[in-house]
């Protein structure tokens, strides 16, 4: 039987693939994507002249079961997202548990990840780590998450933030747990690159000056609970 393959692609800076990588996708039939537009530079750069289709948020429930029968009769299937290890923080998740059911082979290409790229650079304790994904979009809400998250346990804890609520996120971070080491990390492996480490009230005092731009992961360092 065919074989379905996740295959990280880089974060931001071309250079951050694997030669398996791009070996695979040359040597599939098909190319799922979320955005072809910006997969293609991927695949120009590299030469890479596999078909490629969009698999998104959007249509994932209407063309999985189309994949899979693809995956039975036609041919091998890689799978990439926009940027990173597909899985997280986008729809790969459904085609990968449908091929479980099915039984089609599926088998993970490591490359690039922000999560992790962001944590082995933050200096923030790595023996234990949560990530949330992206926030909730309401104060209330985050804040609700925030005080569960300090209750739950002592990790060090992962979000992906928008630019939009980054301002307010720091606001609610310094309400719950004080003036705790906080890490932005901002257009990671891309030429512009930036690292801001600092308590809530510092990087509140720094976007005071300036607006937050593009996407961040946001880490916030493991606190020991008071026994």
């Amino acid at each position: 039987m065919n074989t379905l393959y996740i295959v990280s692609t880089p974060i931001g800076n071309l250079e951050d693939i694997t030669f398996r990588a791009v070996r695979i996708l040359k040597e599939v039939s098909l190319i799922l994507a979320e955005d072809t537009r910006h997969s293609r530079v991927l695949l120009e750069h590299y030469g890479i002249p596999t078909k490629m289709e969009s698999y998104h948020d959007f249509n994932k429930e209407q063309v999985t079961p189309k994949y899979i029968e693809y995956l039975k009769k036609d041919g091998d299937i890689a799978l990439v997202s926009d940027a990173g290890t597909p899985g997280i923080a986008d729809p790969a998740f459904n085609l990968v548990r449908a091929c479980r059911v099915e039984h089609i082979p599926v088998r993970a290409v490591p490359g690039a990840n922000a999560l992790l790229t962001a944590l082995v650079a933050s200096g923030f304790a790595t023996d234990r780590f949560r990530f949330e994904n992206f926030s909730p979009k309401k104060s209330a809400q985050r804040e609700h998450l925030l005080q569960k998250l300090k209750n739950d346990g002592n990790s060090t804890l992962i979000f992906y933030a928008s630019p939009h609520n980054l301002v307010k996120f720091l606001s609610e971070i310094k309400k719950v747990y004080g003036e705790v080491n906080v890490a932005l990390m901002r257009e990671l492996t891309k030429k512009f690159e930036e690292h801001l480490i600092g308590t809530p009230t510092e990087l509140l005092e720094h976007y005071k000056q300036r607006t937050p731009k593009g996407e961040f992961v946001l880490l916030i360092d493991k606190v020991e609970n008071e026994k």
